[in-house]
């Protein structure tokens, strides 16, 4: 019966492993999402440089538009005033001659100041290159250093997934059969746990002394009279704190 008890221990303790490599594969994309949030508040500065590049660019490429749209407008009211036979298709004309021409100095001066724009935010990046290229090769390896962390816990899953199938195959068909029933009922999935100090260390409640003394010898199976784990007893840590297995 020690034999066997040593066996579910081990079960219990492979299938604690496997919950917690479950639970750190399932939690990949959060990780990778607080790597990622971590570059972007590092790189805030450098994306906001970036931001007002690319925005500049974008805002002189509309105003050149516009530019070109307001000098047709101009050639426009010149042709009409060339063929105005009227005062009051003379005057209209002039009016919307001087209207495009004044609109098109004010573009052209915002054009300026997009350019200006512009080419303060590359110069400004150009400098920063190398800060831009550190943090980059930096976050490149964090990831693949995450990735390959990821990768050995698969492979240790994997791993241990196959050791919990061999020693479940080892046991004894009514123990593997009790074993599995009361991982299914009990929601920890927690089946042994250790008794010290008189104790179930898994709901923490007393054991009446002859159980004590029945899971000490390790002669049976016995379970725990409040949450109906199976017991087990370690002399050798019988001196420290009760945790759970």
């Amino acid at each position: 019966m020690k034999a066997e008890l040593s066996q579910l221990i081990a079960l219990q303790k492979t299938d604690t492993n496997i919950r917690r490599l479950q639970a750190e594969i399932a939690s990949i994309p959060e990780r990778r999402a607080e790597i990622e949030k971590e570059f972007d508040q590092r790189a805030f500065e450098i994306h906001a440089l970036e931001e007002r590049r690319d925005t500049a660019f974008h805002e002189r490429a509309r105003l050149e538009k516009e530019i070109f749209e307001q000098k047709q407008r101009a050639e426009r009211a010149d042709r009409n005033l060339m063929a105005a036979k009227k005062p009051e298709e003379y005057t209209a004309a002039i009016r919307e001659a001087d209207a495009a021409r004044k609109q098109i100095s004010s573009l052209e001066t915002s054009v300026l100041e997009q350019m200006e724009a512009f080419e303060t935010a590359e110069k400004e990046l150009n400098e920063r290159a190398p800060e831009v290229e550190h943090l980059r090769v930096d976050m490149e390896a964090r990831f693949k250093a995450f990735d390959e962390q990821v990768q050995v816990q698969q492979q240790e899953l994997e791993k241990t997934r196959r050791e919990r199938e061999r020693l479940l195959n080892e046991l004894p068909k009514p123990m593997s059969s009790l074993y599995k029933r009361i991982s299914a009922r009990i929601r920890d999935g927690i089946a042994v746990a250790e008794a010290r100090n008189g104790s179930c260390t898994a709901c923490f409640m007393a054991l009446r002394p002859q159980v004590m003394a029945d899971v000490r010898r390790g002669n049976e199976v016995i379970t725990c009279d409040n949450c109906n784990r199976i017991l087990y007893y370690a002399p050798e840590k019988s001196a420290q704190p009760a945790t759970v297995p």
